[in-house]
């Protein structure tokens, strides 16, 4: 991918083969094809990738990353066929969902399939004992995490309530610590001590908001891959956070924020795109998309004087510095 920064694209080739030669290892009936349809889709390979990058860059062989760098992926997408299940979305990357395609019970079994697979990727592969459960305690702490956010994000959709509290809560949760994972693990590999790990951590926590609030963006503007459909985060409900700052900073009339409330806690079948398009026209004509935008920067510049305290040369810290601006300013 061109947008990618080149630190990136220099793990991805590495990836793909070695994620062709571990889906076709074993044949599954009812399940492999899932696997296959599921991976097929697309995706940056952004997190994976990032794994090895963090390997290489705290004086590991990155080839010895690459069975965590899988599992991160294969989490990766099995959080995606959950939330396309919960949300009930039937397009992403421009492809029809997984269980748009073989049906709920048959999606959820292959994201069941999935998520074992990846422990069993962590497990076996060749790392010392004592690596292999600190790369486990980590996983299974990230995906604790995440399913709380998540768990968060689908029962305060709509709701009158939220604030910007609410919101960097729910995406510190939900894509926080699910964006570290990769780099921690990565340096997990390498052999890095636990205190080299906190600012990693803490990394995380700065560049995964900005990460949501760029996802938020983009569901606004270009679409998020969902055949060219503008504002699902609208339809579907979600705090996002131009619907937390609109209500916290009582931006426009009361009637405004009336009716803001009751279009994003509509049915998703009886949101309209009127409608859609008055709540975008709505946080465009009050400043909220530009203080979004404000938001992913200062995020940004969180992010990058929390590098300072990563113990990695300067070349380590810019190959970093490049995927925090990839991450602002990402299109897709």
């Amino acid at each position: 991918m061109p947008d990618l920064p080149q630190s990136i694209q220099n793990h991805i080739l590495a990836l793909e083969e070695y994620f062709q030669a571990e889906n076709s290892r074993n044949t599954y009936d009812f399940i492999t094809d899932g696997l296959n349809y599921q991976f097929s889709t697309g995706g940056k390979r952004l997190r994976p990738a990032l794994c090895l990058l963090s390997c290489e860059l705290f004086g590991g062989e990155s080839t010895r990353a690459l069975p965590f760098a899988m599992a991160t992926e294969i989490l990766h997408n099995f959080l995606l066929i959950h939330d396309d299940i919960e949300d009930g979305d039937v397009m992403r990357r421009d492809k029809k969902t997984l269980w748009a395609e073989i049906g709920v019970p048959n999606a959820l079994n292959v994201a069941d399939f999935m998520i074992a697979r990846a422990y069993g990727l962590i497990t076996e592969s060749r790392l010392p004992d004592d690596t292999s459960l600190r790369l486990c305690r980590a996983f299974s702490h990230v995906l604790q995490r995440t399913v709380e956010g998540q768990a968060l994000d689908i029962n305060l959709r709509g709701e009158a309530s939220v604030n910007l509290e609410t919101y960097y809560r729910i995406v510190t949760l939900k894509t926080a610590y699910y964006l570290a994972l990769p780099w921690v693990g990565g340096a997990m590999v390498a052999g890095a001590e636990e205190d080299s790990l906190e600012p990693l951590w803490r990394l995380g926590r700065r560049l995964g908001p900005a990460f949501q609030i760029r996802d938020d963006l983009i569901d606004l503007t270009e679409g998020k891959g969902r055949g060219g459909e503008v504002g699902c985060d609208i339809r579907e409900g979600k705090p996002s956070i131009c619907y937390a700052h609109a209500l916290e900073a009582q931006k426009g009339t009361e009637e405004d924020r009336q009716k803001l409330i009751e279009i994003v806690g509509a049915e998703r079948e009886a949101t309209t795109e009127e409608e859609i398009r008055w709540v975008i026209d709505f946080y465009d004509r009050e400043q909220i998309l530009k203080f979004a935008r404000q938001e992913a920067g200062r995020l940004a510049k969180e992010s990058i004087e929390v590098l300072d305290e990563i113990p990695l040369h300067d070349e380590g810290k810019e190959a970093f510095r490049e995927v925090i601006q990839f991450v602002v300013d990402r299109k897709v």
